[in-house]
């Protein structure tokens, strides 16, 4: 059970790997996903829901934008030999969902494609989670990842290609027919 579930304030800065949030009269440093820090600015009201890591030297507080992403994040740090820094990483670079997706399609390949997963984590990742029950419905399908990846490579933040890939896409889509629509809403943005 997580001693600090979530904390509600006002962000006081941003930091390379982290927020600081104004909470009363605290100004609390919390470790987030690269995602989370993206769609975050300076005033914002938040709400983060936490996990508090404790280690020999210190107390780290990490935060997410989402319950899911918290829950993966969690499930991931039960996989041997993956501390919360790889675990963060992973949470940073893929949906909730996403996540889910490839771990039971057992895809080490598009795993391993994340910065720091190598091939041996991502195997682990599949080996000790495939047969997990994950509260989280995985509505992600190899084209969609594609299409996501596409946009990235495009020159579109992943925050921005997971959105409006996940708007347009309607399942049985090709990669081509998500990429076209979702640069169709891109275009009407700008």
């Amino acid at each position: 059970m997580n001693l600090l579930a979530a904390v509600k304030g006002r962000v006081y800065d941003k930091e390379p790997g982290g927020l600081l949030l104004k909470v009363g009269d605290f100004i609390l440093r919390i470790l987030c996903d690269s995602s989370t820090i993206e769609k975050t600015f300076p005033g914002d009201e938040i709400e983060l829901h936490t996990h508090l890591e404790f280690n020999q030297n210190e107390f780290i507080l990490y935060g997410f934008s989402t319950k899911e992403k918290l829950y993966v994040f969690e499930k991931i740090l039960k996989v041997s030999k993956i501390g919360p820094k790889t675990a963060l990483r992973i949470v940073g670079s893929l949906e909730p969902e996403e996540f889910v997706h490839l771990v039971t399609s057992q895809n080490v390949d598009k795993l391993s494609q994340i910065q720091g997963v190598g091939k041996k984590t991502a195997e682990r990742l599949v080996a000790e989670l495939k047969d997990e029950s994950f509260d989280i419905q995985a509505k992600y399908s190899a084209e969609l990842f594609d299409a996501i990846e596409a946009l990235v490579a495009l020159g579109f933040s992943r925050a921005e290609s997971i959105d409006v890939a996940r708007a347009v896409y309607s399942g049985k889509m090709s990669t081509e027919q998500i990429v076209k629509e979702a640069l169709k809403r891109l275009s009407k943005k700008g």
